[in-house]
């Protein structure tokens, strides 16, 4: 798998490339970076060349500017494909990167052929209200500020309350007090780490602009054939299924259902996505 970085007027782009065939553009969730999507791009760069940019404030990639809106990211997904030399794409997104995704079909249909958006049904809600009210249930732990003091005080209880995220990623208890310990899964939790570490000061950042984001109203502009994938975990059922309501707004839209699949689906569930999202792309 190869690395490289774009130059854009955004700042510098991280990225990573795999495969062969037609172009795919892959963008990732918050807070993880384009690594997460190694698992998929294995799965699909058989068919298709792959490039997993780390969004502005993730990975490698330089810090997004202030201010910086949902439609902002996707602006610099464009500069990106245009410093690859990239006319045409087919786009899918986790997450966040369903926003991002959604955006540029929106806004740039010229440059996105087909798009794929993924995600937990928190992240699909069709109401932005209760959307936005679902994605604080989750990611309440990284929007917390204490109120600034002379002393400085305020930055060492943001410090420690990172660390304390950070120990529970490196400490899994899943994986800790599993009957088997494995090298790989330890390395696994090692990349979260440093994940976690590069993208903690713009966390907050970005799903401020998820809140902001009209996701409804940008999917009712997609002109692009869009495959929805709605990831289901029982935690969440009480949220009810969001995907056959983001059908009504599609114009193209086709619904695909995982179940059980939550905040790892692109790595967990690699093989499903690539089938499903695979197929889609390639049908006529």
């Amino acid at each position: 798998m190869k690395r490289g970085y774009a130059n854009t007027p955004q700042g510098q782009i991280h990225f990573y490339n795999h495969g062969r065939g037609l172009p795919l553009l892959m963008l990732h969730e918050t807070p993880r970076s384009a690594w997460s999507f190694a698992p998929l791009m294995r799965k699909m760069g058989n068919k298709f060349n792959c490039f997993a940019p780390d969004t502005l404030g993730f990975g490698m990639s330089d810090a997004p500017a202030a201010g910086t809106r949902i439609e902002d990211l996707a602006r610099s997904m464009v500069d990106f494909l245009d410093e690859m030399g990239i006319e045409r794409t087919h786009v899918l997104g986790f997450h966040t990167g369903n926003k991002i995704a959604a955006a540029m079909a929106a806004a740039y249909p010229k440059r996105i052929d087909k798009a794929v958006l993924i995600g937990m049904t928190h992240s699909l809600v069709v109401s932005r209200k209760d959307r936005n009210a679902a994605i604080m249930e989750v990611v309440r732990k990284h929007m917390g500020t204490y109120q600034a003091n002379p002393d400085g005080s305020h930055l060492l209880r943001n410090w420690a309350a990172d660390f304390s995220g950070l120990a529970q990623v490196w400490w899994n208890p899943t994986i800790m007090t599993g009957r088997r310990i494995t090298p790989e899964a330890l390395r696994g939790q090692e990349a979260l780490m440093i994940e976690m570490i590069q993208c903690r000061n713009h966390i907050a950042q970005v799903y401020s602009m998820n809140f902001d984001f009209d996701f409804t109203a940008t999917l009712r502009r997609i002109k692009s054939p869009t495959q929805v994938m709605e990831c289901c975990v029982p935690q969440e059922a009480h949220l009810g299924a969001q995907g056959p309501k983001i059908m009504k707004l599609l114009k193209r839209g086709e619904l695909v259902t995982l179940q059980n699949a939550g905040f790892d689906a692109t790595e967990a569930f690699a093989s499903e996505i690539s089938r499903h999202a695979s197929r889609f792309f390639l049908q006529t």
